[in-house]
Parts: structure tokens; sequence; C-alpha cells
């Protein structure tokens, strides 16, 4: 029967495609040798085995003829034959360089000479010598003869049955060809290179102890294949996570371990099989090759997730095509500093596994088009789509037109099956968000569309951020360096309020006048949106447990970050929350900005050298209320609690000179406290301490009847009732208990927080816009904060400065003010815009924020303003809101989702902060900007 193996020119495109730059030779190095050639899969085999070379650097010549000495050495290699020694029958071989392989092919069997005492190494060797050479060893080896097919051109007798044989297995090219039921293989012909190719690999693939059937497999049942180990052990331990495999390499410490492979033949491939436990930090296989077991190179292995993971435990099938020429030893190498039971080695290949399959996808207007290639030349594709069984063969490209996951893998005559590999791939049209995260719908001139876009932009950044500088004339802090001694203001080692020239600042802990410029949200936690219930919303989505995982939220495979994968994408890493920080910190400091605002990470302010602020620990569960976001201060043991809080939190900070102050909370809802408080149920403890003042005032329930017209029998009825504020004298008692409320709240804090910390500031509670523009909560908020905090936050969006409120809350609290939160965004990338209409364009965002900025810095009582955010909310919405129009998905960042800044914008910010002090002071008009 004719196994005749030929690949398509379609599927050799798609294969020569994956060749890259690696330090074992391929075919496609050879500028004769086209990936669209038939005999392509063959020569690469044989390069990459170290079998056959070039005739010259970039040269193949796979038509130049073949001498018999060269098709000895081709064979002697192939078939693995060493060199006996002794003498030989031709004395045409005395001295020539193909002795030593004639000999080894004779001595094993299969060479004869073209007489007695002559070998004809240099004669071309004719086609039907190449198969009796071959047919010889193979029958030799325990090969048996087939059904001979018909042969129209008939071999010499002495080589029938090779060339039979040859043509039954199907060990040729096109090469041999049928045609009316009798092929013809041109048996007196000389062979080309190209042609031997193609027997010597096919043959292989089927005559036992050939280079390609030579390496191993390794279940790690024992330790009988390994050369070397250290540090591990064989686990045995609940198999069911692990594919029923019941014996796995483990580590016996947290150290690192290894096993080490020597084989007496060049390896060239390996892959293996390792279980990581998802509960704990990754920290992949490392793999070493070295030609002599001492010196080892370190080589680069391609990781994909293998089916679902099963009790934590996820399969990772790892693998390298490309060893160094002449690699003996392999050592695997185990990693995990977290737990020494994770990563488990289940199995080891070496040369005896097919690649894994990878997916290339194109876009078109008839759906998405799926193009399927292994490294493992050669091999058959199959695969299913949508977990339907059974799997197809690929036979070209695919074509999708709606969502769905594709699962594939590779087979190669005489190897292992590659592991499944599954991708989630969107051939719908109509899909939201492009596979960089942006709206698909939104065309911008910074719209990144291919990932060698996100490459080159870490040169362009790397030039962009390379000609920035920073403000001159600053001091350590970010504080006008000089002011201290122009104003006869003195350090008092942290943060603080003084006056000068006539205005209330902040001062630097050496004294220095202080204008803080923060940026809020110094992580990527607003970048990552909910991805499950919704995929086909998405061009593309990867996998939860493949190279992507640190893109989703730990733990939640249903929310992902299109920011985090870029950075990979265009680094080549994910950014840990610490180098995040680092690089935000370098970027706004060339930006102008000096501090970070609130909702960045805490620990990492100290570290950059970079003013902070810290949020105090007042987000206690037993402190809330349903239906408002208030602290109940009133809950029985509040103060015990706050304290034991602050003392962990507060205390170990108080001496820190870079952390500006505390916040007490971020946008309460003062402005329910009239509609909520009086419907609470009395479990709750603040409604249970407003029916105490009513009836310790009231007395009589009459009375208070009376008052509120109400007609409850008793005041016990108070505590669960939802008591109306609709009368006068009910409006008067609420307002009694909301000043109340917030003197007993505000002043707990302070006294506990002033406890811990005698040093640093304590900035407010971030109002709401909302609280603010009401000047029934304004004045009593003001009036009250104001005699326990240092400053008044507030998260103001506004189309414009409202100085008459402003100026009414610095004088009723008598203290400064903080903008903890401002911005402004546009609809340009298909994102939300931070306050409708505000800005057209990044220009005009750019002039509302030197408007704001500049604005609030000259009223000569507002000691900062803090931006609103980092990096754009995700285009879908933030994952913690869940999926619907209320997630909000802003226009918020200096950055969008490609980590592309937003140059328009920041070159008016940069024009601001540059300055700032000069506003600040009085030395230069504020700018303005008129908007029409």
């Amino acid at each position: 029967m004719n196994k005749n193996k030929i690949l398509t020119s379609a599927a050799l495109i798609a294969l020569a495609a994956l060749s890259g730059a690696v330090s074992r030779a391929d075919a496609s190095a050879f500028k004769d040798v086209p990936a669209a050639s038939p005999y392509y899969a063959y020569i690469d085999e044989l390069v990459a085995l170290g079998v056959v070379d070039g005739i010259a650097p970039g040269v193949f010549s796979p038509e130049s003829t073949l001498t018999r000495g060269q098709f000895a050495k081709l064979a002697a290699e192939a078939f693995r034959l060493k060199d006996p020694g002794g003498s030989l029958p031709f004395k045409d071989l005395a001295g020539h360089w193909a002795a030593p392989y004639v000999r080894a092919a004779y001595k094993a069997g299969f060479v004869n000479g073209t007489s007695a005492t002559a070998f004809s190494p240099n004669k071309p060797v004719k086609r039907e010598e190449a198969a009796a050479m071959v047919w010889r060893y193979a029958k030799k080896v325990g090969l048996k003869p087939t059904e001979a097919p018909a042969v129209s051109d008939k071999p010499d007798a002495w080589a029938a049955e090779a060339v039979g044989a040859v043509i039954a297995r199907g060990w040729h090219g096109v090469d041999a060809a049928q045609s009316a039921g009798a092929w013809t293989y041109r048996p007196q012909a000389a062979m080309n290179r190209q042609e031997a190719a193609a027997l010597i690999d096919l043959a292989m693939m089927d005559i036992p102890g050939s280079l390609a059937k030579a390496g191993l497999i390794d279940p790690l049942d024992d330790w009988k294949q390994l050369h070397n180990r250290s540090n591990v052990y064989v686990a045995v331990n609940s198999p069911d996570y692990f594919g029923g495999d019941g014996k796995r390499a483990a580590r016996s410490t947290t150290a690192a371990g290894n096993v080490v492979y020597h084989t007496g033949y060049d390896m060239t491939s390996f892959q293996t099989s390792s279980y990581y436990f998802t509960g704990i930090a990754m920290e992949k296989n490392r793999y070493f090759a070295s030609a002599d077991g001492k010196t080892y190179k370190e080589v680069a292995a391609a990781s994909y997730p293998v089916g679902a993971s099963k009790g934590g435990w996820q399969q990772y099938a790892e693998e390298s095509f490309a060893l160094p020429a002449k690699t003996r030893y392999l050592k695997v190498e185990l990693r995990g500093a977290a737990k020494a039971w994770s990563p488990q080695l289940a199995k080891v290949l070496i040369n005896r596994a097919t690649a894994t399959v990878s997916a290339k996808t194109s876009r078109a207007a008839d759906g998405l088009k799926v193009e399927l290639s292994t490294r493992s030349q050669g091999a058959a594709i199959y695969y299913r789509l949508n977990g339907a069984s059974p799997y197809q063969p690929y036979t070209g490209p695919i074509r999708l037109t709606d969502y769905a996951v594709l699962d594939a893998y590779a087979v190669k005559k005489g190897k292992e099956a590659s592991p499944v590999r599954s991708y989630k791939l969107n051939g719908r049209a109509d899909f939201k968000v492009d596979a960089f995260g942006q709206v698909a719908a939104a065309n911008f001139p910074e719209k990144v569309k291919s990932e060698q876009e996100l490459k080159d932009d870490a040169s362009a950044d790397a030039a962009y951020y390379g000609g920035l500088q920073a403000p001159a004339g600053l001091d350590k802090y970010g504080g006008l360096a000089g002011s201290a001694s122009k104003y006869g203001l003195k350090g008092t080692g942290y943060f603080a309020i003084r006056q000068a020239g006539g205005r209330t600042v902040m001062t630097t802990p050496t004294g220095d006048v202080f204008f803080s410029l923060g940026m809020n949200g110094l992580h990527a936690d607003e970048t990552y949106t909910k991805v499950a219930g919704r995929e086909e919303q998405y061009e593309w989505l990867p996998l939860y447990d493949g190279a992507y995982k640190p893109a989703f939220v730990p733990s939640d495979s249903g929310s992902f970050s299109f920011y985090m994968a870029n950075k990979y994408r265009k680094t080549g890493k994910f950014p840990t929350d610490a180098a995040f920080y680092a690089e935000a910190v370098e970027r706004l400091r060339k930006w102008g900005f000096n501090s970070a605002g609130g909702y960045s990470p805490e620990q990492y302010g100290k570290a950059n050298g970079f003013p902070y602020v810290r949020m105090l620990p007042l987000d206690m569960d037993w402190a809330k209320l349903d239906g408002i976001s208030i602290f109940d201060i009133f809950a029985p043991g509040a103060e015990m609690k706050i304290d034991q809080a602050f003392a962990k939190a507060v205390a170990p900070n108080k001496n820190d000179p870079l952390l500006i102050g505390y916040f007490m909370g971020n946008e309460y809802d003062f402005h329910k406290f009239y509609d909520v408080v009086p419907k609470l149920k009395g479990s709750a403890a603040i409604k249970a301490r407003l029916v105490k003042m009513l009836q310790d005032k009231y007395q009589k329930i009459d009375s208070f009847n009376a008052s509120w017209g109400t007609s409850f029998k008793t005041f016990a009825e108070l505590r669960d009732a939802a008591l109306p504020v609709s009368t006068s004298a009910s409006w008067k008692d609420m307002d009694q208990f909301f000043r109340f409320y917030l003197d007993t709240f505000y002043g707990t804090v302070s006294r506990v927080y002033r406890k811990y910390d005698p040093h640093h500031l304590l900035l407010g509670d971030r109002w709401i816009t909302t609280s603010f523009h009401n000047a029934k909560f304004r004045d009593v908020l003001a009036e009250v904060e104001g005699k326990y905090s240092d400053a008044i936050s507030i998260n103001y969006y506004s189309y414009k400065i409202e100085t008459d409120l402003l100026n009414d809350v610095h004088a009723k609290s008598g203290k400064p003010v903080l903008i903890s939160e401002f911005g402004y965004g546009t609809a340009e990338q298909g994102l939300a815009p931070l306050l409708p209409n505000s800005a057209a364009n990044q220009f005009e965002r750019g002039m509302r924020y030197r408007n704001y900025v500049e604005g609030v810095a000259s009223l000569g009582y507002v000691v900062g303003a803090h931006w609103f955010n980092y990096v754009d909310q995700a285009a879908t919405g933030r994952y913690w809101q869940g999926i619907g129009d209320w997630a909000e998905h802003y226009n918020t960042g200096i950055l969008n989702v490609a980590d592309r800044p937003y140059k328009p914008f920041l070159n008016g910010v940069m024009q601001t902060n540059d300055e700032i002090y000069k506003v600040l002071l009085g030395e230069r008009a504020k700018f303005y900007y008129a908007f029409i």
C-alpha cells in the first residue's frame, strides 16, 4: 500500500512561516529551497537533525547529484552507524574522506562495491543504487517486503525488490509518480540532493534505530533514564489532579531541583509535561543544554496550558525544537519559591515529540481566517470546534463567523502526538472591542493595529520619555526650592500647613512651599473588565491558563486587562505592582507631577522617594449600613476597634517624611443621610442612637408624634419603623442628629489618629461633588470637619471653578482645600467622556486641565489638585461593577489602553505643572482658555 507523504505547498508555506533565527539551522536558511518546494519538509528535518547541510552559506543546491560516497555518509549518519575500523576491500577508498562512512555501511551489510576492489566513491549514485542501499539495511533490522507495485521503467534485477519496496512504503518525494496504474522511478538516473533527502527522511521514520527514531520517553516513574538528579523525589499523591499520573518528579525543598538527561546521540528537541498549582506564584521550569555535560546554556522553551485545571493544578506543555547543535545533555530545572511541591514534572520527551499547533488568524469580510501549523514538518494536524467530536483533519484555512473554542493537535509518524492546544477565536464581525482592548468602532490616529506596532512603541517610548525633563528649581520632594528661606518657613520634618505671603500653603518636610500635583490610581485595577458571559463582544481573548494569565484578575478567569496584555506584547513581560508604580513615578516626574494621590499602592511611595497619601483603615464591615455609604460610628465598641486598626496600620508609618497624610474615607453618602438613616432598622446602631436622641428630647411619644406627624404608640416602635422626615420639626431634629453624627465621627477618628500619628496631616474624607454642591450639607460638613481635619478634601468634577462655593468651604472650616479628584475626558477613542462635552479633543482636555489647576492654585488656600486617573478605564467597564452601561468606562487616563500617552493633553499639563509655583505665589496670572 502506498503511503506517500507529500505535503501540499500551502501547508509548507504555513509551516515555513514558523521558522525563526535559531541556533540550529533549518531549511529556511537556504535561498534555493523555497517554502513551496515539495522537498522542503524533508530537507528541513535532515538539516535539523544534523544529517545534511548546505554546500555553502545559504545554498543547498537541491538538484545537484550525489556521489556514492556522499550517499553512504548520508545513510550511515541517518541510521546511526559507527565506524568499526579495520580494512576495506576497496582500494579507491585509501585516504578518501568517505572511507569511515563506507566502512560503517559496508560492515553493516548494506553497501557493495562497483567491483570486488572498487567502490567508486566519486561516481554519481544511481537512484536504484540508493534505494538498494536503504532497503538492504531496512531488511537487516527486520522490515519485510510488501507486495511489489507495477513499475514501468524497470530497474536492474538486483535492485527490483528495493525499488518496489521504496515505492510501496512511500519513501520518496514527487520524483516517483504513478500513471495508468504503473509507477515511474527513473532507476538508472542519478539521484540529486533533494531526492536523497526525501528517501532518507521518510525511511528513517520506519527503520528502527535510525536517527529519527533516536530519543527517549521518560514518564518519570523512577530515575532509570536519568543521568543525574538533585533535590527531587517521586511524588505519588492525588493522581486525579494530574490526569491520572501516579508518579511525578517534585522537589524536596523550595531550592531549585533538577533532572539531567544524557544521550549518545544529538538531541534536537524536547517536550515536557508539567503541572503547576494555580493558587501560588508560578515560576516556569528552566532548561539548559550542553554538549559535554560541563558547560550549559539556557534554552528558551515555549509554554502552553493543556486542558482544564483540576483541584487547582494546571498542566503545561513546554517545548523547544531548536536545541543547539551537538546537544548531548539536557537539564530540566524545577523552580518555585512559594512551595516545594509545585511544579511537578510528569513526562519528558527527547527527539520524540510532535510540536504543538499554532494558530494564525486574519480577518476578512467573510469572517475570521484561521491557519494552523506546527514546527514538526510533515506532521498531520487535527482540530475540532466547540468540543465537537471527532477531531477533523486540517486541510486548509478554517473560516469562522462566530465565537468558537478551537482545539488542535499534531502527530508525525514515528513521534508522539502533541498535546492539545486550545484557542478562543471570534469570527463575528460585530465585536465591540478589538484585540488590543480598543473600541472597535472608534477611529483615531493613535489606534494600534498590530502587535508589531506595540513592540515598536518600546523604542518610541524611550525616545519620548528620554526627551522630557522634570521641572527645574524643585527640592527633592517636588516643592519650590529656596522658598523656605524666602518666606521664613522652617521645616518640621513632615508635610505641614503654613502661611506664606498671605496664602495658606502646604510645605515639605524641609519647609519649602509645596503644591500637591497628584495622580490617583497608580495601578492597573481600573483596566480590568468582566469578559465572562459576553466573550463574543471581544475580537480576541486568551485562555486563562496560558501566557496571558497575569493579565487576568487573580483567581478570576472571567476578568481580563487588555492594558496588561498590551504591556506584555510591548515589552515581553508583565510588570509587577512595584515595577508598574516605579515606571509611573518616573513618567509622572517628567510630566511635572509630584505626588501619588488616592487609591495608589501605599507601600511603594517611600521606596520611590515620591510623596504619597494613605487611606485610614476605616473600610470595616461592622460599620457599614444598608443603602448608604457612611461609617456607623455608634456601632458597639467602635472606638476600640478603630484604635486597634490604627495601632496596626497608622503607627508604623508615623515617622515617614514622604507621607503627606491620611484620608478618612471616600465619597461618603452624606447627601442621603436624611432620607436613609431614619428608615433603617433598629439593628443599625446609628438608627438606635437616633431613636434615643428623640426619646431623650421628647420624653413622651405623643409629643414626638405631634412634631413628626406620626402615630406611634411607643418609642420602641421607632426602632424598626421608617421615620418620615416631612415636618419642620423633623427636619430640625435631623439637622441636630446629622451634626451630632459628624462631630462624633470626625472627633473619634481624629482623636485616635493623633494618638498614633502626631506628625502627618489629616486630609479629610474626599467629599462627593453632590454633597459639596448642596449648601445644607456643605455648611455643616465644613464647620464640623474643620474642627478636626488639617484640610478639607473634595472630589470636585466641574466644568468651571465655582469660586464662591470653595470660598464658603474655606471660610466655614478655617482650613485649606485639597482637590482629591478631578478630571476631564473625550469621546475620541470610544470611551465615555468625564463631564460630557467638556472637551472635543485631547488639546481641549489639556486646556481644561490648565484652567482648573491654575484656577484653584490662584485662590490662596487650595494646597493641591489630584487628577483622576493614571490609565483609562476599560472599554467595557471596571470588572467589579459587572456587565452593563453603569460600569464606569471613562477616558480618565493620561495613558490609553495601549500604554500610549495622550501627548496633546500632556503638552498642556506640562505647561501648567512647570509653572505652578508662579501661579500659586502670585508671580503670574492664572491661565485661562475660553471655551465657546
